[in-house]
């Protein structure tokens, strides 16, 4: 495999010049930690941008694990393709080309882990989409949760209230439903990591 440290930093750069949002640190070491301790299989990404959270999932899952990442963007689907080329992990990771709201109902197979980091006005439609496919146990993480500190203050900006609004639907759906543990972190720009129970009796 390649040099995947120097690839991801030549990714770091990529995104700061072309002005790509990615996992923050702090959410490299959240979703780092949470590969290494719960060891999916089958690992599903909504929003591959350029491939560097799947890159570096890849980096630290179980041998024998697979990666399908989502985008919907043609130029960051490129990129995030030649990246893992690079990397060497095609094998590992398949990018899947869409709009997650139309790709999420065609998919098959049952999923361990999820990552969400797309369209943040969306987060709650897209765990819909996929709760008949989460295996018990599997781990959701969804980043980008409190966005700028704006989620649970009051009186966000016009601009941001529908999304902020639907932030706090998607916080609210999986803290209280019952099928879902979840503890939210206020690292970086706010990650949610939720426990799937299973098809459980819920209120």
């Amino acid at each position: 495999m390649s040099d995947v440290t120097a690839i991801l930093e030549n990714m770091q750069e990529y995104a700061r010049q072309f002005r790509v949002p990615i996992l923050s640190a702090e959410g490299v070491s959240l979703l780092s930690q949470a590969i290494q301790i719960h060891r999916p299989q089958s690992i599903l990404e909504i929003g591959t941008a350029i491939g560097y959270s799947a890159i570096i999932m890849a980096g630290h899952a179980s041998p024998g694990a697979r990666i399908l990442t989502i985008e919907q963007d043609e130029a960051r689907l490129m990129t995030a393709r030649h990246f893992i080329q690079q990397a060497g992990m095609e094998a590992m990771i398949t990018v899947v080309p869409g709009d997650a709201g139309n790709v999420l109902p065609e998919l098959t197979g049952r999923f361990d882990f999820v990552f969400i980091d797309a369209a943040k006005g969306q987060y709650l439609n897209y765990l819909r989409q996929i709760m008949d496919r989460l295996l018990p146990g599997a781990v959701i993480i969804a980043d980008n949760v409190l966005f700028r500190g704006m989620v649970g203050k009051a009186d966000p900006p016009r601009r941001y209230r529908t999304i902020v609004k639907r932030l706090e639907q998607y916080l609210t759906f999986v803290t209280e439903d019952r099928r879902f543990q979840t503890t939210v972190y206020s690292r970086g720009d706010g990650i949610a990591i939720s426990r799937f129970q299973g098809d459980i009796a819920h209120e």
